[in-house]
């Protein structure tokens, strides 16, 4: 699996704000591309990048051990957590953790409303940037796709490169 946005919540309040972020940034004839892909608690979207044709892949994830193998499988990836005060305790321990074991990824914050008091201890634990609302998700988004753009991309077949190559790949 290649490096993604990884995304932490209970609910899709944060994914929908990422993926209207992401459609406010594409153009218009790439909009039509994208792309969702559903499956048991994981939902794949594909939605381009304004300054990229590749898709930028989202994938949901309900839980902090669900969260942690999907890490494993692509440690290259950013990981966007969402921090309620009842799992404040949890989640900076959960990023203290995998800042360690997986230097090579990078951790952001979306965080409720009255824990900002709490944002230095969440930067110490590991994350690089915290929010605490979706209207300020553009600077993350160029974050994560810098991030990203920077991630080893996987071997290709000569018959996946050609594809890739074709303008309707």
């Amino acid at each position: 699996m290649s490096a993604s946005l990884i995304l932490l919540e209970r609910t899709s309040r944060w994914a929908a704000a990422f993926r209207r972020e992401m459609r406010k940034a594409a153009p218009s004839r790439q909009r039509r591309g994208r792309e969702s892909l559903a499956s048991n608690s994981v939902l794949l979207a594909k939605t381009f990048d304004a300054k990229d044709s590749r898709p930028l892949a989202l994938q949901e994830v309900r839980s902090i051990p669900h969260c942690q193998r999907e890490l494993e499988a692509a440690p290259y990836s950013v990981v966007a957590v969402e921090v309620l005060p009842q799992n404040l305790v949890a989640a900076a321990k959960a990023l203290g953790d995998w800042s360690h074991r997986f230097p090579q990824a990078r951790f952001l914050v979306l965080a409720a409303r009255g824990l900002e008091p709490y944002e230095l201890l969440l930067r110490e634990a590991g994350a690089l940037h915290v929010v605490f609302s979706p209207r300020s998700l553009d600077p993350l988004l160029r974050l994560i796709r810098r991030h990203l753009a920077r991630a080893p991309q996987p071997e290709l077949t000569l018959e996946e490169s050609v594809w890739a190559g074709l303008p309707w790949g």
